[in-house]
């Protein structure tokens, strides 16, 4: 197995264990490293691999069995799926979707502090300002989402430019600042795209977009970080909460 011969010192202590173990096993599986009918070791054999215990990696392959990565046989073991689904199909995680590196730097339009967005004064209790990023992202080249990121502005001394260029807002803020992400609640709705998100998404103007905003919070549900991100999309409106943490 590739897997074999990973060593501890792989696993950054500033990470859930169980999150890093499945970063690892999905990047064998999507990149076609591990092949379908693959059987993976057993959670016991990983988590001696990996010096962590059996409850890490139980989450971990849970993880990959609700993005249909891999399927479990009760009294067999777990295998990589016969039909795995691809990296654009599979549904993700929040940590996989807010973890990934952008595979080319986004556009870092602007950063600053503004007054308290009136839409999230009351997820940030006892703070007047927020720091905040707009920045234009790409995904296979083009234009994949427009956002104004949002963060309180204690964590803006560490989140420069070259790294926001590069990752996800809330990977820094667990890898730099070690915040522990607990939860996000999740607004998305349909909007026709004005001139100026329209331009930049390269669409066309008054065409359907998809507005997603999200405030995330620590394990003391604390506001940590907020976002308002517009994607090209079809219309519909929806909104969920969603735990950062797999019981």
């Amino acid at each position: 197995m590739l897997i074999e011969g990973r060593m501890v010192k792989n696993l950054s202590s500033k990470l859930p264990k169980w999150y890093q173990l499945a970063q690892m096993l999905r990047t064998d599986i999507v990149s076609g490293r591990m092949k379908a009918g693959e059987r993976i070791d057993a959670e016991i054999r990983l988590a001696e691999q990996y010096g962590i215990s059996v409850v890490p990696v139980r989450q971990a392959l849970r993880a990959l069995e609700q993005e249909g990565l891999v399927v479990r046989h009760r009294g067999s073991g777990t295998y990589v799926s016969d039909t795995p689904r691809s990296s654009k199909q599979a549904i993700t995680s929040l940590e996989t979707l807010y973890s990934r590196e952008f595979t080319k730097p986004a556009a870092i339009l602007e950063r600053g502090t503004v007054a308290m967005p009136e839409q999230f004064r009351a997820a940030f209790v006892g703070i007047d300002t927020l720091a905040f990023v707009r920045r234009l992202a790409y995904r296979g080249g083009k234009p994949w989402s427009y956002g104004v990121l949002y963060f309180a502005p204690i964590y803006a001394g560490k989140l420069t430019d070259r790294l926001l260029e590069r990752f996800p807002t809330y990977r820094l803020l667990q890898e730099l600042y070690g915040v522990e992400l607990i939860r996000s609640h999740f607004e998305a709705r349909a909007v026709a795209a004005g001139s100026e998100i329209a331009g930049f998404l390269d669409i066309d103007p008054f065409s359907p977009a998809l507005s997603l905003s999200c405030v995330t919070y620590d394990r003391n549900d604390v506001a940590v970080g907020a976002f308002i991100v517009t994607f090209p999309g079809d219309p519909f409106t929806f909104s969920f909460e969603t735990s950062h943490e797999l019981l």
